[in-house]
């Protein structure tokens, strides 16, 4: 049975019990007819041939209350795109897609590096940050919905239950998280258990009460890719081009909207996806190089928040997360036995100890350049800074889906 335990800060939205989907699909269509709801879907082309795309594609199939699909299409060339559009095109909403490589696309890249914004680095961030500009230039759309592409066991209910804290009138959040389950016959989540959890932790030892430390150690799977927001919101965000960009993402919703307005829901009781390698041999990949940027992008968000932080500071940050990393490390090994889920606690302990190299890594990144890699602006700012850029990125979309 779930918990229904509110933690104080954020509202908590447990998945209590089995409700059919029907029911609260239905509920949704009629809630829609008055706000227009968007799907975000990042993708890469390599996905669509992997086991989880046509799996996604035939639970979209069902769903009746989304006015629109958008693709965010990475690393396809011309026959991939047309596959792409031919795949999705059988779900019977409209679907939409973006196509990053294209070059109508690349052609406003370069325009937007002219009028210098710092766009350069590609990756899921700057194609998400893109596609969402194309959404918001649709000013009926009331909220937008943000899940990843390689979830193996998908239904429509993710979507349906990220959805709906946004979208019911009677509750009204600004914008909901996703969280689930990361375990099979074993615990998955490592960046989450033991590099996110235990830095928190030992960051808020350190100094103490930190209003948004605590905010962070609310979110029972911040790593998540799985989000909606409402438009009004998405409009004032910056977008990390980074693998902080889900951390960056929560910094943005805490400086914008009350707390009171942000929740979190469990999609579903348990999540497979591909799990990303640690090799501690190659520092700029997999998960070693997504925990560099989380830390990097903590250290900047608290550092635009006034918190110093002197070499003591991090002296202190690495032994306090070796213990941390020790403490989440017994727990999850008492969790795991009493599951009968294997734990292999060697393999658990090299991870903490790769990510103590990440931790080391990201503070000599962030002393030598405490700007580091500029966020993605706000629409509002690049609406002001040219004016017809929305027109000029919608044109160019169209132009593509009329290929």
């Amino acid at each position: 049975m779930a918990d229904f335990y509110q933690h104080g800060m954020i509202t908590t939205l447990q998945r209590l019990k089995e409700r059919p989907s029907g029911e609260i699909d239905e509920e949704l269509v009629a809630i829609t007819r008055k706000r227009d709801t968007v799907l975000l879907l990042p993708a890469l082309f390599s996905e669509f041939e992997t086991p989880s795309m046509p799996v996604i594609i035939g639970e979209l199939k069902k769903v009746r209350y989304l006015k629109r699909i958008v693709l965010s299409l990475d690393r396809a060339d011309e026959r991939q795109f047309q596959k792409a559009r031919k795949l999705m095109g059988e779900i019977p909403t409209e679907v939409v897609v973006v196509w990053h490589d294209g070059p109508r696309m690349q052609e406003l890249y370069r325009d937007l590096a002219a009028n210098d914004f710092n766009i350069q680095r590609p990756g899921k961030g700057r194609s998400v940050w893109m596609t969402l500009g194309y959404v918001l230039e649709d000013e009926d759309v009331y909220a937008i919905a943000l899940h990843d592409s390689d979830i193996l066991n998908y239904t429509r209910d993710f979507l349906s239950r990220l959805v709906y804290p946004v979208v019911h009138p009677a509750i009204d959040f600004e914008f909901s998280k996703g969280y689930y389950a990361r375990a099979g016959e074993r615990l998955y989540g490592r960046a989450t258990r033991l590099f996110y959890i235990p830095l928190i932790r030992a960051m808020k030892r350190i100094l103490n009460y930190n209003p948004f430390l605590d905010y962070l150690g609310n979110f029972r799977y911040p790593l998540s890719g799985e989000f909606a927001l409402i438009s009004t919101l998405a409009r004032s965000i910056r977008i990390s081009p980074t693998w902080g960009l889900e951390v960056s993402l929560l910094s943005e919703v805490y400086q914008r909207a009350s707390l009171n307005r942000i929740c979190q829901v469990e999609i579903t009781e348990s999540y497979e996806h591909k799990h990303q390698v640690l090799d501690k041999t190659n520092p700029d990949a997999g998960l070693i190089r997504m925990a560099t940027d989380i830390a990097e992008a903590l250290f900047r968000i608290l550092s635009q928040d006034g918190i110093v932080m002197s070499s003591s500071f991090f002296r202190t940050l690495f032994t306090a997360y070796i213990e941390e990393s020790r403490l989440v490390i017994e727990k999850y090994h008492a969790l795991s036995m009493i599951n009968g889920l294997s734990y292999d606690r060697h393999s658990e302990i090299e991870a903490a100890e790769a990510f103590v190299k990440s931790l080391q890594t990201a503070t000599e990144e962030f002393i030598r350049n405490p700007v580091g890699i500029p966020m993605l602006p706000a629409w509002v700012r690049v609406r002001a800074a040219i004016p017809d850029f929305s027109e000029r990125l919608t044109e160019a979309v169209r132009l593509d889906n009329s290929l």
